[in-house]
């Protein structure tokens, strides 16, 4: 059994000698110092190149002379600048018609308006929203009341949902400085700002 084993694993030895040495010799075989052998290429055919023949160019024209300097234009004067602006202090806007077309309607609006400001039970409701001056604002972002006074010197306290003024006003929102007054005069809403009076 030993010796069979011993058999086996020197015919493996001497069949990894052999590969070992055919692979030097291929390597060997393959280096730049060796000449290698002669490999028949087939010759590639090439277009013949046809030469022409320079045309030189007709005698009527004459060679343009190139300048040898090129000069500059003279640098233009800054102009200055136009600094004209509209000043439209004590000027007729001129978007608005000069003249105030008033109807019968308009008239007969505002003096249902006087009645019900007359006849309202709310102070707050029996006069325009910018009759009123806003005097004091107290509390904190979360929730702050004004203070407001009328022209007889009566003073009211304004939260955000108060009603005020002629035309449906509601206070919807109070700052730091002013409240805001969405009103309905028409259709359509319009807010009115009371900046706070310090003095």
């Amino acid at each position: 059994m030993k010796k069979i084993k011993f058999a086996i694993a020197s015919t493996f030895i001497i069949i990894f000698m052999i590969a070992i040495f055919a692979f030097a010799a291929e390597v060997k075989n393959t280096s730049p110092g060796t000449p290698h052998a002669p490999v028949n290429v087939a010759p590639t055919t090439t277009p013949k190149q046809i030469k022409q023949p320079a045309i030189p160019p007709p005698a009527h024209i004459a060679p343009t002379a190139v300048p040898t300097q090129i000069q500059q234009p003279p640098p233009l004067a800054p102009t200055s600048v136009d600094t004209y602006s509209y000043n439209p202090l004590g000027k007729p806007d001129p978007f608005r018609p000069f003249v105030a077309v008033v109807t019968a309607k308009d008239i007969d609006v505002k003096k249902q308006i006087a009645k019900k400001a007359e006849a309202s039970m709310f102070p707050l409701q029996r006069a325009e929203t910018e009759k009123y001056r806003v005097v004091g604002i107290a509390g904190d972002k979360d929730h702050r009341v004004a203070i407001a006074e009328d022209a007889a010197k009566k003073f009211y306290p304004l939260l955000i949902g108060t009603h005020i003024g002629l035309y449906k006003g509601k206070v919807i929102e109070i700052m730091a400085d002013r409240v805001i007054v969405e009103e309905y005069e028409t259709n359509k809403a319009k807010r009115v700002i009371l900046k706070l009076r310090k003095n």
